[in-house]
């Protein structure tokens, strides 16, 4: 594949790389571990996250611009790292308490399982993927903030947020449409 692959080639990609993963731990450890579905989603630094839902549903969501930067190692390495979490979260699903997410159960998979060393955060250069829109505007005492929609959302859901500066009320004051860059 000259140059950057195409997305249908980076779905295929993660798509074989998951389920190779997922075959050997369940065939290392007897689970019956559904298949995960992939989501590229993901943005800002985070390579990837694994989750259980509530119906027992497993997910994986992956960084597509870290995925297409990093190919050869987020399929070798990132991969085995978020199935890994799925793995050791499956008996735990539903209860509360669940294991450490890098704890000694998540460090025995890496190892025993996948053959990897047991790394925590990948190592790739973010800054590409780290372009976070901030289209949502608010003000208090001393400046202007510009905000995510997730902390739009989160705000409006609670009862308010403070500046960490002059520790005032942050007010709403408009949704900004700005340009892709």
């Amino acid at each position: 594949m000259p140059g950057k692959p195409d997305y249908p080639d980076l779905r295929q990609a993660v798509e074989a790389a998951v389920r190779r993963a997922e075959k050997q731990a369940r065939a290392f450890y007897g689970l019956d571990l559904p298949g995960a579905m992939i989501d590229f989603s993901l943005r800002g630094r985070c390579a990837g996250q694994a989750r259980i839902e509530r119906n027992g549903q497993t997910c994986l969501r992956i960084n597509r611009q870290l995925l297409i930067e990093n190919l050869e190692d987020f399929l070798s390495n990132t991969i085995p790292h978020e199935v890994a979490h799925l793995v050791v979260n499956w008996p735990y699903r539903n209860r509360r308490q669940r294991p450490r997410p890098h704890g000694p159960e998540w460090q025995a998979v890496m190892k025993d399982c996948f053959g990897l060393e047991p790394v925590r955060c990948h190592s790739y250069r973010t800054s590409l993927a780290r372009i976070v829109p901030r289209p949502f505007l608010y003000a208090c005492n001393c400046r202007e903030h510009r905000l995510t929609s997730i902390m739009h959302k989160r705000i409006s859901r609670s009862s308010q947020a403070l500046c960490k500066a002059c520790r005032a009320p942050l007010r709403f004051i408009v949704k900004q449409i700005l340009s892709e860059p």
